[in-house]
């Protein structure tokens, strides 16, 4: 398997300004799953469930109280090259060009103004930007800023592609458009991805697997499996599938039920 979840706990310390006394909010009580070689799994659950916190423990952004994280049966806790991040929004530096933007952690990494000049412009192609190297970001949509986040994280060939509701921003017609190009650059890299999202039909279009989490604690729920092979139809066409709707109410099913035992439980 290429990332192994195993037994995840986390746990943060709260003070309160007022009584300067501490609580804690238990976030994730023993998250475990698999991802293997080019899966796109994604994360998807009530709010306060812990995706996003899980995503980030896997960068190595948070640290875990419990549990293991492994890529390739190697135990990581810090932020490493073989994990790439594609944060919600896409937080370029606005004072660099598009291509200088994607060749920012090449520049850390010491590599040549040659090699990563033809890196960066081969990844520019491939999201569809190779015309817009030399703009910046303030010259540039909120898909287009996006697709210059994902080439970033890409530049440094990573093992696993992290990506954290990296669309939610956008308008549909701009998220449906990336979500098509996800696929289409997934299937030329081969990429390994774990995928937070609060969107089910993201989740279904998108994944081979999605990973349902109960809240309070964070915890898997069930793991589906999305019952469609890639290449996929566009979205639009899929979601008139009677699968489609059956695992989107399977899911749904999943975590209204939870939510209301949360609220339940807060009564």
């Amino acid at each position: 398997m290429k990332l192994a979840v195993k037994g995840v706990h986390k746990t943060f310390r709260i003070k309160n300004k007022e009584t300067g006394q501490d609580s804690f909010l238990n976030v994730l009580g023993g998250v475990g799953f698999d991802v293997y070689q080019g899966e796109i799994v994604s994360l998807i659950g009530e709010s306060g469930c812990g995706k996003t916190t899980l995503l980030r423990i896997v960068q190595g952004l948070i640290k875990l109280d419990a549990g293991t994280i492994e890529v390739e049966g190697v135990p990581v806790s810090t932020p490493g090259r073989d994990r790439g991040f594609v944060f919600q929004q896409a937080s370029l530096l606005p004072w660099r060009s598009a291509r200088a933007n994607v060749e920012f952690g090449l520049e850390l990494q010491g590599i040549s103004k040659e090699e990563r000049r033809k890196r960066a412009d081969d990844l520019l192609k491939l999201v569809g930007l190779g015309h817009a190297a030399d703009q910046y970001p303030h010259q540039l949509s909120g898909g287009m800023q996006q697709r210059i986040g994902l080439a970033r994280a890409l530049a440094i060939d990573p093992e696993i592609l992290l990506m954290d509701e990296p669309f939610s921003a956008l308008d549909a017609q701009t998220r449906e458009v990336l979500q098509a190009e996800l696929l289409r650059i997934q299937a030329e890299t081969g990429k390994t991805t774990l995928f937070v999202t609060h969107d089910l039909d993201e989740a279904i279009y998108l994944s081979n697997r999605i990973v349902v989490l109960a809240a309070k604690p964070g915890r898997v729920k069930r793991i589906v499996d999305v019952p469609f092979a890639h290449p996929r139809p566009p979205l639009p066409e899929l979601r008139g599938d009677p699968q489609f709707q059956r695992t989107r109410a399977e899911i749904w099913e999943l975590i209204r039920t939870g939510a209301a035992a949360n609220a339940a439980d807060a009564a």
